[in-house]
Formats: structure tokens, C-alpha cells, sequence
């Protein structure tokens, strides 16, 4: 008997290789070109397949999976824990968007309501395509076969029962009498936790993988989901005039409480009473931050929901969530003016980095909805606002968000300011040349722990898939300035430089 496979049981086999590749790949720590490696191999596979199937990958779903690949390559360039986590989730957020088909457009003129339609029902592929796939498309064609082959197939048949029995009796037999289990000790060496751990993984991505593809290349295209606004949440313009119209008035009122400290600065947050530059920024710029966010949100369900009536009810919605755009971009200038004036009295952290970071994408967004939006191009506002979300991702990644940390808060020192030297000497390797070139500026203490934190870099990676450019260049940094470093450790202390 033959089995003659269908399409199917090449994913099958694509899965399977992926499976595996994690398995020796994505056990690398930290994260390094292995990671890099397979997911460049799980973007790929979909494209490639789908060139071997007769399904060719469409622009938009390249554009996803050059997001993907940009991502990889952060991971092999950096090593900042959180901006390597942000590209991981990045890589895999696009490998979803390039298999979640929608019917009739692709994603740059799909609502925000069909992209995540189309993202949870690859995800339900995902995690249960792969049964699917083992009970309809990989279902054997039956045809003659000779002896010969018959009898290989029994043989193969046989031994596939044969390994579980012989397992689990040979594991009792081995608890039962020391023995035998020296002899089989010899014979089988293997670490069962090791082999199940490696089994278990490879399965478990296998498996995913296999429904991811099915999901992307036999699947059918994700139909457009049900629109229940004119059954259930439509309204008029009174309702969602009345809501942006007390919106705007709030708005208002906030921007006219911010305008002295606009255009006050410093100054005036010096001048009130009971409070700081650290409770200025700490008290509003988080929140500033989620009033975009939810600004953007609330306006694109307003315009959802609008029953567009008359051609003056769409005049109406415009006006006033143009209204509430201009009172959000002011909001958003006082967050800014709360994070400079944050940046210059204390320096740069992580957390504010990626703070900064949000309210960039914020404020594209917010951008891109007037444009989109509030021109009638509604359908292209998902595919822009993630368009900036990736622009802000790759250029965090280009900008080295470590190394502008350490260049910041050393610069700080010049202009008599205090640098948070216990902080800075705990940054990634991505900061190693900064640290390295302002340890002659810190004083004695701060420079000793600095150059103590700098020596860690010095060690190599044991495992060859963890290696990325920035450890790579951390290494050779301390290597040549071994004798240097060494000093500053032993450098006489002085009163450690603190701040406040």
C-alpha cells in the first residue's frame, strides 16, 4: 500500500522542520541570532510555501513579513531585555497579520474591526488547525501496492507499537532489580526529563505551526465579520454630538489649567506650592498618555457608530472630532513639556524611554485618524495607525534606547548635574562604549562600579546561537580595555554621587 499525500502533508513536513529548528534554536539565552534565525524561518515559510502551492504572497502580506524580518534583526543587533521583548512581539504580531487573509482587500484598506477578526480566527488555526489538517488534508489515497512494500509497512507498523510496550515494561524492570537497570543504563543513556523537554517543544511549535499554515495557505479567506452596528449600537448625531461636544468642553477646560505651565515651564512648577518637577511628570504623564490613547479609541467608535443620516451629520462629527484633535494635540504638548522638564532634572531611564515611545505613537496615530478618518478614507486608518507602531519600533531599535540612556545621564556631569551612576552601570551591553568613554568623568566610587559592571561583559556566551552584535562588541571593548577597567575597580573610594 502507497499513500500518495496532499498539499497537507507538505505543511506537515514544514511544521515538523519548524518544531525542530525552535527546539535548537529558541533555547539560546539570552536571546540571540538563534531567535533571529527562526523567526526569519517562520516568516518565510508561509511566502515560500505558498510560491510551491501555486498561492502567491500578496504586497500587503510582504510588507508584514519585511515587518517581521526588521524585528529579527533588532534581536541580533540589541540587548536590552525590553526592546528585545518588544521585537519578539513585534515579529510574531507580524507573522499574524501575513497569514490573516481578508476577504476581497488586503490590509492597508481593512477596518480595525476585520483585522482583529481575522487575527482571532488564525489564532483559533493556530491552535487547532494542525487536527484539521491531519484529518482532511493529509487523508490517504489507497493504491496497489507490491508485497515487498506490504510488508515494509507491517515491519513499520510493528515497531511503532513495540516502542511504547518496550518503554514502559523496560522502565519497570529497570525500578525492579538493580541489575538490570545498569545493563540498560549502558545501552540507553538518555536523560528522560532532556528528551521529554525536547518532545515536548518541538511538538508543541510543530503543532502551532502547523495550524498557523494551514490557517494562511488552505484555509479560506476570513469572510468579513457580521456588522452589528445597525442592528444594535448605531446612533444618531444628537447622542454622539452631545458625547463630543461635553468631550471637547472637558478638553477645554484641562488645556486652560495647562496653559501656565506651557508656556510657564520650570519656572511656574517651581513657583506653586507643594509641588515638584517629580510630581508634575509622575502625576500626569502617564495619564496624559492614556487620554490619547483613549481619545483615538472613543472617536473611532463614535464614527463607527454614526448613523451618517444627512450630509450635515457627517459635517457635525467632523467638526467636533476635529475640535477634540486640536484640544488632544495640546494635551499631548503638556505631556511632553512634563517629560522634559522630567529628562532635565532627573536624566533618562528605561521606563521613560518607552513612555516617550507611546505617546510618539499616540501622536501618530492621532494624526493619521484626522487624515484617514475625518476625510471619509476610514478603511485606512488600521493599516497606517500599525504602520506607526512599527516605524516607532525599528527606530527605537536603530536608535539604541541603552546607549542614548548612558549618553544623556553622563552628559549630565558636565552641566554639574548628578548622574545615577548605580543605575547607568547596570545597562545592557548596547551602553558598553558610552560607560566606557565617561568613566573618566565619574567620580571614584561611581567609576569603580560602573567598570565592575563592565567587566561582566567580558565573559563569552557559552552557547554560539546566543551571540549578537552588541554582546559581540561589549566583548571586545572590555577585552582591549581589560588593564583600564581593572583599574577604576581598584581605584581608592570616594563619596558615592547620588541623586535625588
Amino acid at each position: 500500500m502507497t499513500i500518495t499525500a496532499r498539499p497537507g502533508a507538505l505543511l506537515l513536513a514544514a511544521a515538523l522542520a519548524i518544531g525542530i529548528a525552535a527546539d535548537i534554536l529558541l533555547r539560546a539565552v539570552p536571546p540571540g541570532i538563534g531567535w533571529s534565525g527562526w523567526i526569519l524561518l517562520f516568516t518565510a515559510a508561509p511566502p515560500a510555501l505558498g510560491a510551491l502551492l501555486g498561492k502567491p504572497t500578496g504586497r500587503d502580506s510582504l510588507v508584514a513579513a519585511f515587518c517581521s524580518a526588521l524585528c529579527a534583526l533588532g534581536i541580533t543587533l540589541r540587548d536590552s531585555g525590553p526592546l528585545v521583548f518588544l521585537n519578539v512581539c513585534g515579529a510574531l504580531t507580524a507573522c499574524g497579520l501575513l497569514a490573516a487573509r481578508t476577504a476581497s482587500r488586503g490590509l492597508r484598506r481593512t477596518s480595525v474591526y476585520e483585522i482583529i477578526h481575522a487575527m482571532l480566527v488564525h489564532l483559533v488555526h493556530a491552535i487547532a488547525g494542525a487536527g484539521f489538517l491531519l484529518a482532511h488534508e493529509i487523508a490517504p489515497v489507497r493504491a496497489p501496492a507490491s508485497p515487498r512494500r506490504k510488508a515494509v509497512v507491517s515491519v513499520v507498523r510493528g515497531c511503532a507499537l513495540a516502542v511504547p510496550a518496550l518503554f514502559v515494561f523496560g522502565t519497570l524492570f529497570a525500578s525492579a532489580d538493580d541489575a538490570f537497570h545498569t545493563i540498560a543504563a549502558k545501552f540507553f543513556d538518555v536523560d528522560l526529563s532532556t528528551l521529554v523537554s525536547h518532545a515536548a517543544l518541538t511538538c508543541a511549535v510543530g503543532w502551532v505551526s502547523a495550524g498557523y499554515l494551514r490557517g494562511a495557505l488552505l484555509a479560506d479567506e476570513v469572510p468579513a465579520p457580521v456588522t452589528l452596528r445597525e442592528s444594535f449600537f448605531s446612533l444618531g448625531i444628537v447622542e454622539v454630538g452631545m458625547l463630543l461636544g461635553l468631550l471637547d468642553a472637558l478638553f477645554l477646560l484641562f488645556v486652560a489649567l495647562q496653559v501656565p505651565y506651557l508656556f510657564g515651564g520650570a519656572a511656574t512648577v517651581a513657583g506653586t506650592p507643594s509641588l515638584t518637577v517629580a510630581a508634575y511628570f509622575r502625576k500626569g504623564f502617564f495619564e496624559l498618555t492614556a487620554v490619547a490613547c483613549l481619545t483615538i479609541l472613543t472617536l473611532l467608535i463614535a464614527d463607527w457608530i454614526l448613523r451618517k443620516e444627512k450630509p450635515r451629520d457627517a459635517l457635525i462629527f467632523r467638526s467636533l472630532a476635529g475640535l477634540t484633535l486640536m484640544l488632544l494635540g495640546l494635551i499631548m504638548a503638556s505631556a511632553w513639556q512634563r517629560f522634559f522638564l522630567y529628562l532635565g532634572a532627573y536624566g533618562l531611564t528605561e521606563l521613560r524611554v518607552y513612555a516617550a515611545a507611546s505617546l510618539a505613537i499616540m501622536g501618530l496615530v492621532a494624526a493619521w485618524f484626522a487624515w484617514s478618518v475625518l476625510t471619509g478614507r476610514r478603511e485606512l486608518f488600521a493599516g497606517g495607525a500599525i504602520a506607526a507602531a512599527y516605524a516607532v519600533l525599528i527606530a527605537l531599535t536603530a536608535l539604541n534606547p541603552d546607549a542614548l540612556i548612558a549618553r544623556v545621564n553622563l552628559s549630565r556631569i558636565a552641566a554639574g548635574k548628578s548622574c545615577d551612576a548605580a543605575y547607568i552601570a547596570h545597562l545592557s551591553a548596547d551602553a558598553s562604549d558610552e560607560l566606557m568613554g565617561g568613566l573618566p568623568r565619574l567620580p571614584s566610587a561611581d567609576a569603580s562600579a560602573v567598570a565592575r559592571n563592565l567587566l561582566r561583559f567580558g565573559d563569552r556566551v557559552a552557547d554560539p546561537l546566543s551571540w549578537n552584535v552588541a554582546r559581540s562588541r561589549a566583548f571586545a571593548a572590555v577585552q582591549r580595555h581589560r588593564e583600564m577597567l581593572a583599574q577604576f575597580v581598584v581605584m581608592p573610594l570616594s563619596t558615592h554621587h547620588t541623586q535625588e
